[in-house]
């Protein structure tokens, strides 16, 4: 759209490709929203998962997204103070913890959100609760991170989870988001220094990293045939002890100039579809994605745990991954699902509860 208007467009996507890059993003949309997921989404497993100590997890959750952000915000202030500072400059002064946070915080705050209900919540229990999201934010703001914008999506279905939602509020949400995220992107290259169109029509990396990766299987190089999905399953399984290939994310990077950061551009979720299997890779891949989401919202309408838990997941997780490939979402869904089960084990002494569907 950028490049119709004769807009500046995202430094490094290669024009020539802009057609073809544009149309996998838009068959990886289209098979999202026109695909029948909602008839498959209906299957039920005859049983479904029980929390009988909610008040234990719910502490549980609460220490780890509280203690260890507290302790990380002093310490990067001590280190960094007000000094002018980039991100990646924040990041290096603070080290390795910056991202164990950036990584392990959402999926405890999800773990809250499926054992505590706002319904539920006493007014003093919210405050709290609040409190410790807007510390969560402002550490992210202070690093220079954006995409802590990205947990008030699950935020909002859990505040009107058991409310409904009139259309012209999600539009206005959605709306302010996006100019919300635009305005953060502020100074982050110079594709955002124009003016407010400009900036908007410019977001993200994704049409830079398929358009690259289109030249690069045009002039030979030969897709991975499912090299990459492969690796990230292994690296889920083993949580992240085997490590098959490097990360897409570096490997671009690398790939497209020696003097970048690794995973300085991000990936594209469509792209590694694109990467492995060609354009019938895309609407195979996206049609699974709206298959998972779709059974995951059944679960979330019928207040089952799981369901709950993997819908916040989700909002978040798959928006986040479009700039990202699927060892992201792999790497986030078994931390996710160890963190959920052991808490739930811990809090019940080592049992588990189920409840067996009438239907089955």
């Amino acid at each position: 759209m950028a490049n119709m208007l004769l807009l500046p467009i995202y430094s490094g996507i290669k024009v020539d490709y802009l057609f073809q890059s544009s149309f996998a993003f838009f068959l990886a949309i289209a098979t999202l929203s026109l695909f029948p997921a909602n008839v498959v989404a209906k299957l039920d497993l005859g049983f479904s998962l029980v929390i009988k100590e909610p008040i234990l997890l719910r502490q549980l959750a609460m220490f780890f997204m509280s203690v260890p952000i507290i302790l990380l915000f002093m310490f990067a202030f001590a280190r960094i103070g007000f000094a002018p500072l980039d991100k990646v400059q924040r990041i290096q002064s603070i080290g390795i913890a910056h991202y164990v946070i950036l990584t392990l915080w959402p999926l405890f705050l999800f773990c809250y959100l499926t054992v505590s209900p706002k319904i539920d919540m006493s007014r003093k229990t919210l405050f709290k609760f609040s409190a410790i999201v807007f510390l969560y934010f402002s550490y992210c703001y202070y690093m220079g991170e954006r995409d802590f914008a990205l947990l008030i999506v699950p935020l909002y279905f859990w505040l009107y989870k058991d409310k409904t939602i009139a259309l012209w509020k999600i539009l206005l949400g959605g709306s302010l988001g996006a100019l919300g995220f635009t305005m953060m992107s502020a100074g982050r290259s110079s594709e955002f220094d124009g003016g407010g169109l400009e900036s908007f029509l410019n977001q993200g990396s994704n049409l830079m990293v398929t358009s690259n990766l289109l030249s690069w299987l045009d002039n030979g190089m030969l897709i991975q045939l499912g090299e990459s999905y492969f690796s990230g399953f292994v690296n889920m399984m083993s949580l992240g002890a085997i490590k098959l290939t490097t990360p897409l994310s570096i490997w671009f990077s690398r790939q497209y100039s020696s003097a970048a950061n690794d995973g300085a551009y991000g990936f594209s979720i469509e792209g590694e579809a694109l990467l492995n299997f060609g354009f019938a890779g895309i609407p195979v891949l996206f049609s699974l994605i709206a298959i998972f989401m779709a059974w995951n919202y059944h679960g979330f309408l019928k207040n089952k745990p799981f369901g709950i838990l993997m819908t916040y997941f989700n909002l978040f997780y798959f928006v986040y991954a479009i700039r990202g490939e699927s060892l992201i979402l792999f790497k986030a869904f078994i931390y996710c699902c160890v963190i959920f089960f052991a808490s739930i084990l811990i809090s019940q002494r080592g049992r588990m509860y189920f409840k067996v569907s009438r239907d089955s």
